[in-house]
């Protein structure tokens, strides 16, 4: 005698459903995410559950522990052993870390590149968007989002860059670019902020990497760039995550570490410009150092080691550019 099996149905149905979802991420676009650790086992714990609760289907990860001496690389590695993950002996700094990330990547045949600070994290559905964004035009070669601060999530850290000339960076918030932090539609813009950045396969092959000299900080200026004129840089609103931001939110509590990188790379960032204006920007860097120098002596007397340390790390990093441009 023939059972009727009441789960039968379901067993098949199941079975093709799972094969739908097989089919799907198998058309869907590739993409490797590079996440780059550096003493921060915590954040980048965090950033990794954060992507792995991502509905995008078809992402797989690269971990890179640029040399953490306090063995949250070895730490990881326990954590996520089915992740791929390259320990470097020595910090190497954010361009290279994510450099050697992005190779292993792109010998893998991914079609994009996510590159992603390791404080940051995502919401689960930011992918997508980015990525038909990208689908829609061969031009496109980024693709950046919108990033909240952690701390005040309705603060933008990020949003629709934009190339100051004036001010000699790329700049991301500011009263000129309310609007567009607003806007829920799709914009070109001319710069990308590194801190989460969809990149395409093509355009790395052919643009080459991030410039390791940078060490950190302006890296993310020169490739804008040094980019643009060959493809588009397109920002999608509905795409968010949220940064944690280490590096201060105000001159007076800035790192030694960032004055010092940031004082120094805006004056490479533009080496390859006109004479005119490579003066103009060392001309900048002078005055805003100066200003800069004012508002920390403020702290002067609350922080007597600390003051002497920042203003080192502003007038080292004036002369470093200068002369090592020179």
């Amino acid at each position: 005698m023939k059972y009727y099996n009441p789960f039968s149905k379901i067993q098949r149905n199941m079975n093709c459903a799972n094969e739908n979802i097989k089919q799907r991420k198998d058309e869907l676009p590739r993409v490797t995410a590079v996440i780059l650790n550096y003493n921060g086992y915590e954040d980048t714990v965090k950033c990794i559950r954060s992507l792995q609760n991502s509905t995008y289907s078809n992402l797989s990860f690269v971990l890179v522990d640029n040399g953490s001496p306090d063995d949250s690389g070895l730490r990881l590695k326990a954590e996520f052993p089915n992740l791929p993950i390259i320990l470097i002996e020595e910090n190497t700094g954010y361009a290279a870390g994510n450099n050697l990330g992005i190779r292993f990547a792109v010998e893998k045949g991914t079609d994009y590149v996510l590159v992603i600070n390791n404080d940051v994290i995502v919401e689960p559905t930011f992918l997508e968007p980015m990525v038909n964004s990208a689908e829609k035009q061969s031009a496109v070669g980024m693709v950046t989002c919108k990033v909240y601060y952690q701390s005040v999530p309705n603060e933008i850290f990020s949003s629709a860059g934009k190339m100051n000339w004036w001010l000699c960076t790329g700049v991301n918030k500011g009263n000129y670019l309310k609007f567009m932090q607003k806007a829920e539609s799709l914009c070109y813009t001319d710069f990308a902020c590194g801190v989460l950045v969809l990149m395409r396969n093509s355009m790395l092959e052919e643009a080459g990497l991030f410039d390791e000299k940078y060490f950190m900080y302006f890296e993310d200026v020169e490739y804008s760039l040094r980019i643009s004129s060959k493809y588009k840089i397109v920002y999608v609103p509905s795409a968010v995550a949220y940064h944690k931001s280490g590096g201060g939110k105000g001159w007076l509590n800035y790192t030694e570490l960032y004055l010092y990188y940031h004082t120094r790379n805006r004056i490479w960032a533009f080496e390859t410009e006109p004479w005119y204006y490579r003066f103009y920007v060392i001309i900048f860097t002078v005055l805003i150092s100066a200003i800069k120098s004012l508002v920390i002596l403020i702290n002067l007397f609350n922080y007597p080691r600390k003051t002497p340390k920042q203003l080192w790390a502003i007038w080292q990093g004036l002369r470093d550019g200068i002369l090592a441009k020179k």
